[in-house]
């Protein structure tokens, strides 16, 4: 109840102006408990998040159909992530925007958020987990960047553009990004 509660008021009215006295009032809980189950605030933040990370890589994982062509696999997934996104602004908010900058045990769990979350996204590219999007690591954190921050631009706009042309300006992202095939296994042997 009271993470269903924080997700709500945290993405409503955001971390620093949502209180634990708000927070348990809207669960129907006594403060007492919410101190027997969290030690601050922060700590009622982070297990949010966690649970809408979950929740969001668990669609991901859900939309995948492996015997598809690797870009509509891409695209099913992407329509997976940012519908999730859209179909819940709190959760979103609280993903996209009340997580960052908090503290440093919060910003490192959005940090492995992003890698958990591109983790399907590679297995689509990169299968053997040999190729440029699994051996370097910087270009899996612009890759995942990327996706994030136009799920930010999205939702600063409330979502008013359609998911077909988010879908389709992520996608054209990855190809940018992400070769269609290793450089290194196209060379002539010699």
């Amino acid at each position: 109840m009271l993470i269903a509660s924080a997700t709500r008021l945290y993405g409503s009215f955001g971390f620093h102006n949502t209180g634990v006295r708000a927070i348990c009032r809207d669960a129907g809980l006594t403060e007492r408990y919410f101190y027997e189950s969290f030690p601050n605030g922060e700590a009622l933040l982070l297990a949010a998040f966690d649970r809408v990370v979950s929740a969001l890589r668990d669609q991901i994982l859900r939309a995948d159909a492996p015997d598809e062509a690797r870009d509509a696999r891409v695209r099913r997934l992407l329509r997976a992530y940012y519908g999730a996104l859209a179909a819940n602004p709190t959760a979103a908010r609280v993903f996209l925007v009340e997580i960052v900058g908090v503290d440093a045990e919060i910003d490192r769990a959005f940090e492995a958020s992003l890698f958990a979350l591109s983790g399907p996204f590679v297995g689509v590219y990169d299968p053997d987990h040999l190729g440029p999007l699994s051996t370097n690591l910087l270009l899996r954190r612009g890759v995942s960047g990327g996706l994030l921050h136009i799920a930010l631009a999205w939702g600063a706009e409330e979502f008013a553009s359609p998911i077909e042309h988010v879908i389709e300006t992520a996608a054209a992202l990855c190809d940018l990004a992400i070769p269609k095939t290793d450089p290194v296994q196209e060379r002539p042997a010699g």
